[in-house]
């Protein structure tokens, strides 16, 4: 029964060649790769009420509201940040509010501990929560008019 060993080795080295052979499926690694995911549409935002690049607006008092419309379509699926920085004219920063998560089309912010009779410089920057390299930043300048 010399031929039983030989069929048992043939055996094996066809299964071993039918596993070796098999066909890739898509996303096992070595198929074709899947693609990646669509790139968010850029941010579209405006601040209707406010003069962006001056330092000519002006409010009668140590705060202002000022208007943000996010007119992107779509907007992020999960929203976006505002962040609020202010500086004096020294160049030291003025305490604001804690940055805002926004899943609207249109939000208020308030600037708050504006200084009396001086320029503030303002920046206001909004992130896509989705994807932080997705971004638009404001600059502009606000006079408190208060004594």
């Amino acid at each position: 029964m010399p031929y039983k060993k030989y069929l048992i080795i043939l055996l094996c080295v066809f299964t071993v060649a039918a596993v070796a052979c098999k066909k890739k499926k898509k996303g096992d690694g070595d198929g074709d790769p899947v693609p990646p995911p669509p790139k968010e549409a850029e941010l579209v935002v405006v601040m209707p009420d406010i003069k962006l690049n001056q330092d000519n607006n002006a409010t009668a008092g140590a705060s202002l509201t000022v208007k943000v419309n996010i007119t992107s379509t779509p907007l992020p699926k999960d929203g976006v940040t505002i962040t609020v920085t202010a500086l004096d004219p020294a160049d030291v920063p003025i305490p604001q509010n804690a940055p805002l998560t926004v899943t609207g089309n249109t939000v208020d912010i308030s600037l708050i501990n504006l200084p009396s009779l001086k320029v503030a410089s303002i920046v206001v920057v909004v992130t896509s929560k989705n994807d932080p390299t997705n971004t638009k930043t404001f600059r502009f300048g606000v006079l408190n008019k208060a004594v």
